[in-house]
């Protein structure tokens, strides 16, 4: 695909109206999600200033304990201090750019393996070999640039721009909803991924239509709830979709226990632009949707149970029951976005329309999209902002 000229990509980000409710809106035009240049804009924009989880806490236990990767083209290194301080850096040495660390581990030091330029765990440039006859030379400027990073939950969040508004305010209340639920009794025990051939938010959409495609397309799950009780409330950079009970009585179309995997019911949190947390039973999905260009992305899941199945039997079969269920419903969640994905390219496709009663939680990320992609181009922005 050629890429979009400036004023085509106003043109087409302008498409969408935030300011339209949800009873008259039309959704973002297809090409929203096919062109290279809205992804380009999104990356920088609304991906790199989104504050994202990228390691358990639990993995930055001691000093110099550190984890490594990298976020729509954002290196990063985050590691624990010798202070015992969280501390973030963009992982690039100062002199040619490549990785200082890579992977994960413990170190005494960051050294780039390309010179050995070499900083200390506050990110302070200490040694710079073989430099003799430079002019100009200013250690003190060549620290890691440091990234913002906070603690909520059991992870590490870290975010790619310098000026990101504090993480915890904007997840006050959902911090409040997960407590109620005790979430810090739950325990680590795996971590799965997936890579779909579709945009990121053709994956988002999906989880936000409300449940309005569960009894279509999740035969077990929707066995599971009590779709009758199926609410959504939207925040100002979240929304929660919440289940009051577990479906009454076993169904042919499960293998499990719904009152014994659900509970007292089920909150699906998302958090803009692409983080999303399901709390039920004695149960955590952490889902967090990472881009990897306009037609693809990988989905990556953290399961955490109140009993990890480290112990009796019966909790080992049910973690292992439970996972086989979200496996499941990823799966068919996977042919669900990938068949959107196609359908999208067509030439006989542009917009769609909300279900206005399910699919204003999906309506509520889009107002909040447009919003910062009209920011990026230079577009008024709506008044009032979405809330």
């Amino acid at each position: 695909m050629v890429p979009t000229p400036d004023s085509a990509l106003r043109e087409l980000v302008a498409r969408f109206d935030p300011t339209i409710p949800v009873e008259r809106a039309s959704t973002p035009p297809s090409a929203w999600y096919t062109d290279p240049a809205v992804f380009e804009l999104e990356r920088r924009a609304v991906l790199g200033r989104a504050w994202q989880p990228v390691a358990r806490l639990a993995e930055l236990a001691g000093p110099g304990a550190y984890q490594s990767g990298c976020i729509v083209g954002e290196p990063w290194l985050l590691l624990r201090g010798d202070d015992d301080a969280l501390r973030a850096f963009s992982n690039t040495c100062r002199h040619k750019g490549r990785e200082v660390l890579q992977g994960a581990g413990t170190a005494e030091a960051l050294v780039c393996g390309y010179h050995a330029w070499t900083y200390d765990l506050r990110g302070r440039l200490r040694s710079a070999p073989r430099m003799a006859g430079i002019q100009g030379f200013d250690r003190t400027a060549l620290s890691l640039p440091t990234l913002p990073v906070e603690a909520w939950g059991p992870w590490a969040w870290i975010n790619a721009s310098t000026d990101a508004a504090p993480l915890r305010p904007r997840v006050a209340a959902l911090d409040g909803l997960l407590t109620a639920r005790e979430w810090e009794r739950l325990r680590f025990h795996s971590r799965t991924s997936w890579t779909l051939a579709c945009n990121w938010k053709v994956y988002v959409d999906n989880y936000l239509d409300g449940g309005y495609h569960v009894p279509h397309m999740h035969p077990s799950l929707d066995a599971q709830i009590d779709m009758s009780t199926y609410r959504t409330e939207l925040h100002g950079e979240f929304s929660v979709q919440t289940v009051a009970s577990a479906a009454a009585g076993p169904s042919a179309r499960t293998q499990v226990d719904p009152g014994e995997r659900i509970g007292p019911g089920a909150i699906y949190a998302w958090i803009y632009p692409n983080v999303m947390l399901n709390r039920y039973g004695p149960c955590l999905d952490s889902n967090h949707v990472i881009p990897l260009g306009p037609e693809r992305c990988r989905v990556d899941y953290e399961f955490y149970f109140v009993d990890d199945g480290q112990g009796s039997e019966a909790a080992r079969r049910f973690v292992e029951s439970s996972i086989e269920q979200a496996v499941i419903t990823q799966r068919e969640d996977e042919s669900i976005c990938e068949s959107v994905q196609v359908g999208l390219r067509s030439r006989h496709y542009d917009t769609g329309r909300y279900a206005p009663r399910v699919e204003h939680g999906e309506h509520h990320f889009h107002r909040l999209l447009a919003t910062d992609l009209r920011r990026a181009v230079g577009l008024p922005l709506p008044d009032p902002a979405p809330t």
